[in-house]
Order: structure tokens, then C-alpha cells, then sequence
């Protein structure tokens, strides 16, 4: 297995840029033109991937009540995709989080308006004044390493929910979006995925989810997209496959070959339900505690 220097029980800037730092051109080779790296949200009118992924900032966006927001957290904040839409909501300021050096790069040159983007973990960071929403769209999956237990992994993402009831407004929501275990089991994953694709991270159960939510976040909505993201997987490989040529330029033949690999596994297990994709709406007590 793939090993870095741990500093905290998720997986480490090194690991996180061993995967989104593979190289911008290579990413933007099969996704879609927002650069959108998470399961899209579809419906039968859909015209495209890009339409669908729009709809999924949306309700991201609206479902952590971002309309006309004063301060929005974006943790874990890819390649931007949701801290430009903010603008069409009227959000007066974005703050983006991110571990990976290219994908703060790539925002940085693409100057969105009202938009920070800051290469910092969610442990690290503060701010001097409370926001109005987070958004956290496939970063969860990143909070915690498979040799943690199951009592650490929900240590790990109380930790995360008592950091975001601190730092939202009284009353204030969080949207997050995982991937979560369904009919596998942690210990049946192959390790081509943990050596080859995702090193240091692992998917939380459902429950581990609400048991750490537990009188830090009410969860107000949950629901299992899990087709969603089977679909996202197989658009992502046919545009893989037909833009082979530019992908292979960018990042080398092994690595497209791992990618297609990588993206058949997981349009699988999600078809089958081996894994789930949940979105849920997490909302603050209306009391706020004391900041740290």
C-alpha cells in the first residue's frame, strides 16, 4: 500500500494530491465542462452531464440555504465547480477548502468572483466570523484511514460535525454529499483501489454517520442516490474512452488504464449496491456554542 506521513486521522495533503493532482488536463479530459468530480443528480429532461451536475450544485446550494448568503464554507471544494455557481446565487462571499495544489491552481487562474480558495484541511481552518452555510460534496471520504476503528472513525467525523455547528450561524445548514458502504464491506474492498486510486481513505458506514451527528447536527434529509452515481461512472468512462488520446498525453498510459479500470469498479458497485451515495441536509441547534 501507497504509505505517507499521517497527520491527522484522515488522509494526508500527500495522499490527497497522489489522486487530484494526477494533472488538470487529464481530469479535464473525461469530465464534464464544470469540472465537476462527484456523482451528478439526474433527471429524465437531462440533455448532458454538465445539466445534471448544475442541478446537483442547486440543491447542494439550496438545500444548505444559500440564496442571497452573506459567507458560504465550500469544504473540500474539487476544482471549484460549486464555489463558481455561488455567484447565480447571489453569495456575497465563497470560501473553498482544498488539499490539492492543482486544484487550487486551477481555481486561482480562473479568478471566479467572490471567491477564496484556500489549500488548508477543515482542521485547520478558522474564521473570524460564523457562516451562513457549508456545502460538503465527496470530501467525506477522505476523514478517515481504513486502520481506524470504528470507535475512532466516528471520533473523526464527530470532530467534523462539532467543527461545522461552530462555525455556521445559529439555525445553520450543512449539505454533504458521501459515498458510504452498502452491501461491501470495508474489508472486501480490492486493494488496487487502495494502493492504485484512493490510498489513506475510507467510506463511513450510514450509521457511523448518524451516530456522529448524534446532538451535534440534527440530519433533517437524508436520501440514496446510489443510480445517480452509477451514471455519472459510466458517462465518465465513455468520455474517458473517447478522449483517450488527450488523456494519455496527459498523465501516461498506466494511469488511464488504472482510471478505466477504477470507474468500471465503481459504476458496478453502484449499480449492484455494494456502495451507497448519500445526500444528506445536516441543520444546527438554534442555540450556538462557544467557538473555539
Amino acid at each position: 500500500m501507497t504509505q505517507f506521513a499521517q497527520t491527522s486521522p484522515g488522509a494526508s495533503p500527500d495522499a490527497i494530491q497522489f489522486h487530484y493532482d494526477v494533472s488538470n488536463d487529464f481530469y479535464a479530459a473525461w469530465l464534464d465542462s464544470t469540472m465537476t468530480y462527484s456523482a451528478a443528480m439526474f433527471d429524465s429532461g437531462d440533455v448532458g452531464l454538465e445539466q445534471a451536475q448544475t442541478r446537483k450544485l442547486d440543491y447542494h446550494l439550496e438545500s444548505a440555504g444559500a440564496s442571497e448568503a452573506g459567507r458560504i464554507l465550500d469544504v473540500g471544494c474539487g476544482w471549484g465547480s460549486l464555489l463558481k455557481r455561488c455567484a447565480d446565487w447571489d453569495v456575497g462571499h465563497a470560501v473553498g477548502l482544498t488539499l490539492s495544489r492543482a486544484q487550487q491552481t486551477y481555481i486561482e487562474g480562473h479568478a471566479f468572483p467572490n471567491v477564496e480558495v484556500r489549500l488548508e484541511s477543515w482542521c485547520d481552518h478558522s474564521s473570524p466570523t460564523p457562516y451562513d452555510a457549508i456545502v460538503c460534496i465527496g470530501a467525506f471520504e477522505h476523514f478517515v484511514r481504513f486502520e481506524l476503528s470504528a470507535t475512532e472513525k466516528i471520533r473523526a467525523y464527530r470532530d467534523f460535525f462539532k467543527f461545522c455547528r461552530a462555525n455556521l450561524k445559529p439555525g445553520g445548514k450543512m449539505s454533504l454529499q458521501t459515498i458510504t458502504w452498502g452491501a461491501l464491506r470495508a474489508e472486501q474492498v480490492h486493494p488496487f483501489i487502495t494502493n492504485s486510486i484512493f490510498p489513506e481513505s475510507n467510506l463511513p458506514y450510514p450509521w457511523e454517520i448518524f451516530q456522529a451527528a448524534d446532538r451535534v447536527m440534527e440530519v433533517v434529509q437524508c436520501r440514496n442516490d446510489r443510480l445517480d452515481y452509477a451514471k455519472t461512472c459510466r458517462l465518465w468512462l465513455n468520455r474517458l474512452i473517447e478522449n483517450r488520446d488527450a488523456a494519455v498525453h496527459a498523465a501516461g498510459e498506466e494511469k488511464v488504464d488504472q482510471y478505466q479500470r477504477f470507474l468500471k469498479m465503481s459504476a458496478a458497485g453502484f449499480e449492484t449496491g455494494a456502495l451507497h451515495l448519500y445526500r444528506l441536509v445536516l441543520q444546527c441547534p438554534g442555540t450556538q456554542e462557544k467557538r473555539a
